[in-house]
């Protein structure tokens, strides 16, 4: 039953008066919406504990204004339309005109009916039923310890991390673990050096949280070690195995020497994202695996690959764990118990094995059209950069125009794409690079997308 509050004691209007009005506003301010039923009779008079005959009284006189009618055996519709500024201002013709948006290159939207719900559902069902009589809903403030057992387990397996189920963290995002880590990191003691270009995100965070942050320049093979020497950061933070912008996997000679640069500094923290998807040449193991006390190891299950939760986490070293127990004494857990048991079993099943494995040959079809579009097409762009990893691509266009008129021209078209300037503390190329994300599109739309574009920003050549 729908239940309504009215206080009646603050008018000296007759009870169905005041319903009518109670109803007769909520119509007219947009609260209750044309084509909707008001309760029924019977049921707001139990709720406001009137008679019915006040009610319908009050019913009828909204029926008599034309801002309900009674369908015999349904009840009483809103039949009244707010009218909205929308449609009471005409459209300023100055405007560009942009059409619904057919094709969204957005990085991050993931194809969701790839997903193998089944096994999923069979091991959360298992999870359930184990818990039936018993089940707690806060758990393990560092994340449930079936679920950081599996994780050590994969990601020394996957990527040479060398880490117990106490080292792990449970969190929703990257970005919120940098938050967490933020809070146990002594800012009057640590300046911080992030990628540039790099993830925004993280960089953000650590100048939200007072970090006196620098923005080392990359080389051909990934950050400046002699720029990171030259400044004043003694933690940096880096994504070896995709830099975020320029794609590049940073080789092992380079790995090399920021290991021996954070052995006379405080850490590294290795932004180790999607992973999974390396196509071609085999992946290096992470930088964790070479100085696992120096290294703070942060990765995410990738979306691509369960998009029903989000689950990232941290791998602390020894010394750093210490000091998340004694500064971090109440944490709340973001992620539910239930999402945590329900992926260690889905681990422990073997499922996601087999699902990687099917999700990398799937994505890679997407990738192989998405540079077969691009080739098509390559005389108008200067560079494609994210050819082996991952689910999206920057792409630097050979145009005059910027890149909010790069923007702006593919909305005209109904294609969306995305700005790369966030990510940059100076502007570093002659052309504008977009970014561009094919995880959740077809062939087909990837193919069309890539002609519109191309057919909006050159139209006029």
């Amino acid at each position: 039953m729908r239940e309504f509050s009215l206080d009646f004691s603050l008018n000296q209007k007759p009870l169905f008066f005041q319903i009518y009005s109670y109803f007769k506003q909520g119509i007219l301010e947009g609260h209750l919406h044309y084509g909707t039923f008001l309760p029924s009779i019977r049921s707001c008079a139990q709720s406001l504990k009137v008679s019915k005959n006040t009610v319908e009284s009050a019913y009828q006189l909204l029926v008599s204004e034309g801002f309900i009618h009674n369908i015999p055996k349904k009840g009483y519709e809103i039949v009244f339309k707010v009218e909205t500024t929308e449609n009471k201002t005409s459209p300023d013709p100055s405007e560009d005109i942009i059409k619904k948006v057919d094709i969204d290159f957005r990085y991050g939207n993931i194809e969701l009916s790839a997903f193998p719900f089944n096994q999923w559902n069979k091991a959360r069902n298992v999870i359930i039923g184990d818990h039936q009589s018993n089940y707690e809903v806060e758990g393990d403030s560092q994340g449930e310890y079936p679920l950081r057992k599996e994780l050590s387990r994969l990601l020394f397996e996957s990527r040479g991390v060398i880490s117990t189920p106490e080292q792990i963290i449970i969190g929703s995002t990257p970005q919120q673990l940098v938050s967490l880590l933020c809070q146990f990191i002594d800012r009057n003691e640590n300046q911080i050096g992030v990628e540039d270009p790099g993830y925004d995100g993280a960089r953000n965070t650590f100048i939200n949280h007072n970090f006196h942050v620098h923005a080392i320049p990359l080389e051909s093979d990934g950050v400046s070690i002699e720029a990171l020497e030259k400044s004043s950061a003694n933690i940096i933070y880096v994504s070896p195995s995709q830099q975020f912008l320029h794609k590049m996997a940073m080789p092992q000679d380079k790995r090399q020497k920021l290991v021996q640069w954070v052995n006379a500094n405080h850490y590294v923290i290795e932004d180790d994202y999607e992973w999974e998807f390396k196509y071609e040449e085999g992946a290096l193991a992470s930088i964790q695996s070479h100085a696992p006390q120096k290294v703070i190891y942060i990765g995410r299950i990738s979306k691509a690959l369960l998009p029903v939760t989000n689950i990232s986490y941290v791998v602390l070293p020894y010394e750093m764990l210490s000091v998340f127990h004694t500064k971090i004494t109440e944490y709340d857990q973001p992620v539910t118990r239930l999402d945590q048991l329900t992926f260690a079993q889905y681990l422990s099943n073997g499922y996601w094995y087999k699902h990687l494995q099917k999700m990398r040959k799937h994505y890679e079809e997407k990738r192989i059209t998405f540079f077969e579009a691009i080739s098509e097409r390559k005389a108008y762009f200067v560079e494609v950069e994210g050819k082996d990893m991952g689910l999206h691509a920057f792409v630097t266009v050979k145009t005059n125009q910027n890149e909010s008129e790069l923007i702006k021209l593919g909305l005209r078209s109904g294609v969306k794409v995305y700005g790369t300037s966030r990510y940059r503390s100076r502007t570093t190329s002659d052309y504008p690079t977009v970014l561009l994300g094919y995880g959740a599109l077809s062939c087909k739309e990837i193919h069309q997308g890539i002609r519109l574009l191309t057919e909006a920003w050159f139209e006029s050549l």
